[in-house]
């Protein structure tokens, strides 16, 4: 495979050991390396794996755990966009609850777009998002 210029090449080692049944024991620098050039974008995971002689699956799985990620929490950008209709009231029986207007907010990741109304579970969103993502 040509290498595109991309994704800069390790330099260093990359086996620490080889079991006797074959498996092999990444250098743990180099796995949080791969990693990080594995998340960033436009980049292609499988043919970064198969560049660096490591399985797709196996770089997939080492993606998915938390400490080897730099920074477990991603902003996303935001776009506020004004509801053409008026907003919405809802009427409570419980003279304790204040009525609110609802409101719309929509979320972009990578190409889908999640559109929320009115009072959002923060738990629910998390889990939409964290789907979403993989």
């Amino acid at each position: 495979m040509q290498d595109s210029g991309h994704t800069p090449e390790w330099n260093g080692p990359t086996v620490e050991r080889v079991m006797r049944n074959g498996k092999r024991i990444y250098v743990s620098a180099f796995k949080a390396w791969l990693v990080e050039q594995a998340l960033k974008p436009e980049v292609s995971v499988a043919g970064l794996a198969l560049r660096h002689g490591v399985n797709a699956n196996q770089l997939r799985s080492w993606m998915k755990l938390e400490h080897w990620q730099s920074s477990p929490h991603t902003l996303l950008p935001v776009t506020v966009v004004a509801d053409a209709r008026p907003a919405e009231v809802v009427a409570t029986t419980n003279a304790r609850q204040p009525t609110q207007p609802k409101g719309v907010m929509e979320i972009e990741v990578g190409g889908t777009v999640i559109r929320l109304r009115g009072p959002v579970d923060t738990e629910q969103l998390k889990a939409v998002l964290a789907v979403v993502r993989a």
